[in-house]
């Protein structure tokens, strides 16, 4: 076991250890009680930005206040631990994004099951993801990125939002089935990446198209492929798929969970409420501004999502050999 795995486990021992004196201590639910979401990334991102959205709409359709926390650590694990241990009085949420169902595939003993210790609410969002480059890597697309790659083994570097993160996922499924040899540097999140991929430390970066559009539009990155599906605003941009990788995707999505054995009853008023306030224009076109497309999804169309996903991405993360370092 490495350091920074124990390290892991420490931090998560600690966080899980202080929940349940604090639910020893704490009298049951009340109606007046606040509705937490957590959020088990850094504030910011479009998880963050999404949970803040829905809060602010939630209090007055639940008739109660709602408040969002960040609990970043370990790729999501440190909130998502907690919020798997609380009482399941509905009362407590957290807002994951797709690499929740990474979780067994990079941390062996991870301390709850993605499945099994959550009862879905919904799928919120789908989020489209493109394949960026540094403005001054000589190509403008995936041909051309592969040739350039091949020709130079282990002498360029794929940037990632931090080791186990989607975006470390999609950048190293990329470049294994593309057969290129890369160095993987991974960041704090996606912001410290950018920087260096902008000045050209590292060349390339799968990230969401929200969080790369300014840097595009700007003409600070270049986008050289879409990773799931063509993209309305650069239509003519191929999928990694059309570019001769049939069978790539690279998509992200975000969904609300609250710990199993939550009331039915409960589960459904909160799906009816906040796939409510994702449909309002004003929530719908902020995210869409920000590259997401509102889902809405019922209960059980997530929970199916969440099996597929985990066997389809714990196989592909387990064949590369991924681990959190």
């Amino acid at each position: 076991m490495s350091a920074s795995f124990r390290r892991i486990a420490a931090c998560l021992s600690l966080a899980l250890g202080a929940l349940g004196a604090a639910h020893a201590q704490s009298p049951a639910a009340s109606s007046g009680r606040p509705l937490r979401i957590v959020v088990p990334y850094a504030s910011g991102g479009l998880a963050d930005i999404t949970a803040r959205l829905l809060s602010e709409h939630l209090a007055a359709r639940l008739h109660q206040p709602v408040v969002v926390e960040n609990k970043p650590g370990a790729n999501g694990a440190i909130g998502t631990a907690q919020v798997a241990k609380a009482a399941p009085d509905g009362n407590t949420l957290v807002y994951v994004v797709s690499s929740h169902v990474f979780g067994r595939a990079l941390i062996p003993d991870l301390p709850f099951d993605p499945i099994k210790d959550f009862a879905p609410v919904t799928l919120a969002t789908r989020t489209a993801m493109v394949l960026v480059a540094s403005p001054s890597l000589p190509v403008n697309n995936v041909p051309e990125l592969v040739a350039y790659v091949r020709a130079r083994p282990n002498q360029l570097a794929f940037a990632s939002a931090g080791n186990g993160s989607n975006v470390h996922v999609f950048g190293q499924w990329f470049a294994d089935l593309a057969g290129l040899k890369m160095t993987h540097v991974p960041y704090k999140g996606s912001a410290a990446a950018h920087m260096d991929l902008i000045a050209g430390r590292t060349q390339i970066v799968f990230d969401t198209l929200g969080a790369v559009q300014p840097h595009v539009a700007a003409g600070n990155l270049k986008i050289l492929a879409a990773g799931a599906e063509r993209l309305p605003k650069y239509p003519d941009i191929p999928t990694v798929a059309e570019a001769g990788y049939p069978g790539f995707r690279a998509e992200s999505w975000g969904a609300v969970l609250a710990p199993a054995g939550t009331p039915a009853a409960r589960i459904d008023q909160l799906n009816r409420e906040i796939v409510a306030a994702l449909n309002l224009p004003e929530v719908r076109k902020r995210l869409e501004d920000a590259g997401a497309q509102v889902v809405g999804s019922t209960p059980a169309e997530l929970g199916q999502t969440l099996v597929a996903e985990e066997k389809k991405y714990g196989d592909l993360i387990r064949r590369m050999g991924i681990r959190l370092e």
